[in-house]
């Protein structure tokens, strides 16, 4: 997730339990079980919280790496899942290689950015470090505390249209452990 103030870090309040998932996501698995997910190679969550998703990808022998702005968050991540490579950053700044990538994944960090460079700069750093051919699962939920977010399915299509094809665009129930959020599923694939 993107936390604008470190003061405001919902992992030290524990206001992230509205969205966290303590088990793998449906979508993920959904992925997976259509082979849809690399095999090998490394993968990236953006925005990857207390690391569930991303643990899970590194039991799948995929490097894996996990990025939050959330100091608190990747402490706790780091803790449970030692296999795994947590790095502080901005998702608009990623201290990566370019062309480094083969699996992206984010279930919910993109909606944070409510303005236009910011989710300009997002989507320009995803294309960045993925390699021609890379997978991007991106979850962008359509509110945030319960407003619109501003994130829609042609918002989506003109971000990610000059750098990715995109296989599908779904909106769905997102679910948390404590309610569903109305959230876009995207299946993108890097160009070349």
């Amino acid at each position: 997730m993107y936390v604008k103030d470190p003061a405001d870090d919902p992992y030290l309040s524990e206001v992230h339990r509205w969205w966290h998932l303590s088990h793998l996501s449906p979508e993920l698995l959904a992925a997976a079980n259509a082979g849809w997910l690399p095999r090998s190679g490394s993968a990236l969550d953006l925005g990857c919280g207390l690391g569930t998703e991303i643990a899970w990808l590194a039991g799948r022998e995929l490097r894996a790496i996990g990025v939050d702005h959330s100091a608190e968050a990747l402490r706790r991540a780091a803790r449970r899942h030692p296999e795994v490579t947590f790095v502080r950053a901005d998702v608009r700044a990623l201290p990566l290689t370019s062309r480094s990538i083969d699996l992206l994944i984010d279930r919910g960090c993109l909606h944070y950015l409510a303005t236009a460079p910011g989710q300009n700069a997002y989507a320009g750093e995803a294309a960045r470090v993925a390699r021609p051919g890379a997978r991007f699962l991106l979850r962008a939920c359509a509110t945030n505390a319960g407003q619109p977010s501003g994130i829609t399915e042609n918002l989506l299509r003109v971000l990610f249209a000059s750098d990715w094809t995109i296989e599908a665009v779904d909106l769905t129930d997102l679910p948390s452990d404590t309610r569903q959020m109305p959230a876009y599923v995207c299946h993108l694939i890097r160009s070349a």
